[in-house]
């Protein structure tokens, strides 16, 4: 399914490729953008395995959970998958 993703990809950045290479066909563009997305969509419902479906597509909802003791960033965690991550906050 590696290919699927890579097709999904490769359709939505020729839709700025092309408005930046001086296509004029808005409909041309956005038909390539479109399924583009949604075989990413389907991609990440099908082949990811956390139990939201919002944190399958990648939209979680993080929240502080504690400062890292050795620098200066915090640890952030998922409200529903409880995925963990280390951020540096800047300014």
């Amino acid at each position: 399914m590696r290919t699927w993703q890579l097709v999904g990809t490769l359709l939505v950045v020729t839709g700025p490729v092309l408005i930046l290479s001086g296509v004029q066909n808005t409909l041309l563009v956005l038909s390539l953008m479109v399924p583009g997305v949604l075989i990413l969509m389907v991609n990440a419902l099908l082949q990811k395995n956390e139990t939201s479906l919002r944190c399958r597509l990648g939209l979680h909802t993080y929240e502080r959970v504690s400062w890292k003791e050795d620098g200066p960033g915090e640890i952030i965690e998922c409200q529903r998958c409880k995925r963990r991550k280390e951020v540096m906050r800047g300014f």
